[in-house]
């Protein structure tokens, strides 16, 4: 059994490849903050019910007993590079077009940053977590 088969695992790994993928647009961003009519962007991030309603086929399939419920089946999450750039300008756009504010950018990088050290964090612990349960000592 893979790591990747393990549901938090996956789901950490995803949330890190959407960081990286956002760091990489933030740091354009940046890049271009004195480039004329450049627009700032960002990843949209990922949406369950948008990745339920895209899904096709997979392992498990809802049955509706009433009308109202949800009906459709799962998949995996996005793979990496599957996530969605979108046009996110700053407060501000200056006189040349340009919609990117480098203080906002550098708000938004350093969010990112306690994204990623979050979800490093929790990945330590859940291997710390199994480590534990296959050795059953915890390692100090």
């Amino acid at each position: 059994m893979a790591l990747s088969d393990i549901p938090l695992f996956g789901m950490l790994r995803e949330r890190m490849h959407w960081v990286q993928a956002r760091q990489s647009v933030l740091s354009q961003n940046v890049a271009n903050a004195h480039t004329p009519g450049y627009a700032a962007q960002d990843v949209r991030e990922f949406n369950f019910r948008d990745a339920l309603k895209s899904t096709t086929s997979g392992q498990l399939h809802m049955a509706s007993t009433r009308a109202g419920h949800l009906s459709g089946s799962a998949t995996s999450m996005a793979t990496r590079g599957d996530f969605k750039t979108e046009s996110a300008p700053d407060s501000e756009t200056s006189a040349n077009g340009n919609s990117v504010v480098l203080e906002e950018q550098m708000m938004k990088v350093a969010e990112n940053q306690m994204d990623y050290q979050t979800a490093t964090t929790l990945y330590t612990k859940g291997l710390g977590m199994l480590r534990m349960a296959v050795t059953g000592r915890s390692q100090a």
